[in-house]
């Protein structure tokens, strides 16, 4: 359909049936065939498919993880991203906004698209995208949060940045050339789609819009956007390419009740190819043995069904458990009674998106909270534990995120942006000041505290990668306590100060000595489709709390039409 026709959807059907996740869909150029990954082996494959019915074939065959396909515009090759030789495997992120992942991990490869002999193109390489001429590829690279976009030459392999991560704020998840090769544009964790030209330059924003995709004749952005009660929404935006700016929308198309996300669109603007998500992240409990260094039996999972749950944290006594879970909509704080295994919810007064990040104070009477809010400002604030009373602590600003109480109760550590770069930063209970800990290079993410109070434990991007930093408290000298790609975060310190617990890559938990020294496994789960979010050490060191992803995703077909005109 022509790009100022009124669109509607008027069939959904579902593609795939296959256990495990299959996502990431791309249509060849005559729109008969359709390539994806999917983990339904064991680990993820790419694999084509005709849209009207066949046999999936599986083109790359390979032990290691492949994903993020994207055709050739001649329908001639697939480039992906593949685990097979890069520093780190696939990595898994998620986020704190609600469902949302992102795949970091993996070299970029091309491969023909009825299989054969795969090549490497470049190294630490995510997301590729085709410019319309077939002799070039873009993609992401870089550290988290300051992500750059670089262009490689199919033919000669030689590649050249279009947005350095010095000049980046943005975690990018997506990129797209426009139809017509004269943009390039973006999606980061912000929910804001951005462009820049096509042979680089300064982006600017387009449109606040998240899973989106590009029409054929460059007139049309498609979006799907979560409904806060649940379900997707498919939008639609009129744009000029020409002039890279909105023109009109949003339109919405049509209401799933799925939780949809990744669309590729058909060149001739009828069909998209999206993933649904049946995701779940449930709280669970793992003990370990006295010396803290194994599991002592199984896992025990306290929740059940499709819920988010979140940052467990611990009381200071070991009998309740705090988080955050999206049980009832929005995400709420929720304390888990270990003896009981009852599950209370938090009131908080006022309003407010999302709250996230519970912490105990060591009384057991406070907990701390990290509150989102509009403008994507956060704050954090002070709530009894019985909710009989709240108060805010840090007023809103951006990218600020809560951490734990120091052992003696008197300073909350938190993260926060300050100057482009996210520092820690310690408020006084007490006297409700703030002061700022570090000042050096790299994005800082909120960690633990050694139980005597005296060393304060975080994770750091300043090397390029995520790694366990510790500096002493009130101030002094950093130190690096890892070293690797991998991407280190959720650390807690064993009660006797000895350890600290790391988790690499949401993956199996570690533990090394806090002083540093070689990671030591704790766990070993098997590795294909595991993913576990913010583990943390009970304060007696005996068990390990965490959210454990269960769920699956399947591919679904959207075929759109002319919308009728409505009734006079």
């Amino acid at each position: 359909p022509q790009a100022s026709e009124p669109l509607k959807l008027v069939e959904v059907a579902r593609l795939t049936h296959d256990i495990g996740f299959s996502g990431w869909p791309t249509w060849s150029p005559d729109g008969s065939v359709l390539a994806f990954s999917s983990n339904r082996s064991g680990n993820y494959e790419i694999y084509v498919r005709r849209v009207e019915g066949g046999q999936d074939v599986n083109i790359t065959n390979d032990p290691a993880d492949d994903y993020q396909p994207a055709f050739s515009p001649d329908g001639q090759s697939v480039a992906f991203v593949s685990s097979r030789s890069s520093r780190t495997g696939m990595v898994r992120i998620g986020s704190n906004y609600g469902l949302e992942f992102r795949t970091f991990g993996g070299d970029l490869w091309i491969v023909p698209s009825l299989g054969g002999q795969a090549r490497r193109l470049a190294e630490n390489a995510n997301f590729p995208a085709w410019h319309p001429d077939g002799a070039r590829l873009v993609y992401v690279s870089g550290p988290e949060g300051h992500r750059s976009i670089l262009e490689v030459s199919t033919q000669t392999g030689e590649s050249k940045t279009l947005l350095s991560s010095s000049a980046s704020k943005w975690e990018i998840v997506k990129l797209q050339f426009s139809p017509g090769g004269v943009w390039v544009s973006f999606e980061a964790t912000s929910g804001v789609v951005s462009i820049m030209p096509a042979e680089g330059g300064a982006p600017r924003d387009l449109l606040e819009a998240s899973s989106y995709v590009w029409d054929a004749t460059g007139q049309r952005i498609f979006s799907i956007v979560r409904d806060p009660l649940g379900g997707s929404r498919l939008m639609s935006y009129d744009v000029n390419e020409a002039s890279g700016s909105v023109q009109g929308g949003p339109h919405m198309l049509g209401l799933l009740t799925g939780l949809l996300r990744e669309p590729a669109i058909s060149r001739d603007g009828t069909r998209l190819a999206v993933g649904e998500l049946e995701e779940a992240l449930n709280l669970t409990l793992l003990p370990l043995t006295p010396d803290g260094g194994k599991p002592a039996g199984p896992e025990e999972f306290l929740s059940r069904g499709q819920v988010l749950d979140s940052n467990p944290f611990f009381s200071p006594d070991g009998k309740r458990i705090a988080m955050a879970s999206d049980r009832l909509g929005p995400k709420e704080i929720w304390i888990v009674d270990l003896d009981t295994r009852r599950h209370t919810q938090l009131h908080l007064p006022g309003r407010d998106l999302s709250v996230d990040f519970p912490t105990w104070s060591p009384s057991g009477k406070t907990i701390g909270i990290t509150r989102y809010f509009p403008g994507d400002t956060q704050a954090i604030w002070l709530s009894a534990s019985d909710g009989s009373h709240a108060e805010e602590l840090v007023a809103p600003r951006h990218y600020l995120q809560g951490g734990p109480f120091s052992p003696d109760g008197k300073w909350l550590l938190y993260s926060a942006d300050e100057a482009g770069v996210s520092q820690l930063f310690v408020v006084e209970i007490a006297a409700r000041k703030s002061r700022q800990l570090t000042t050096s290079a790299g994005d800082k993410a909120v960690g633990a505290w050694s139980p005597d109070g005296r060393w304060v434990a975080y994770t750091s991007n300043a090397t390029g990668n995520l790694e366990l930093w510790r500096m002493p408290f009130p101030g002094g000298k950093e130190g690096r306590l890892t070293a690797g790609a991998e991407r280190m975060r959720h650390m807690s310190f064993a009660p006797d100060g000895r350890w600290i617990y790391i988790q690499p890559s949401h993956g199996n938990i570690y533990r090394l000595p806090v002083s540093g020294g070689a990671l030591q496994p704790v766990t070993s789960f098997p590795v294909s489709g595991l993913y576990l979010e913010e583990p943390t050490l009970s304060p007696d060191g005996r068990f390990l709390a965490y959210c454990r992803s269960n769920g699956s995703s399947s591919l679904w077909l959207l075929t759109l039409g002319k919308a009728l005109p409505e009734p006079k």
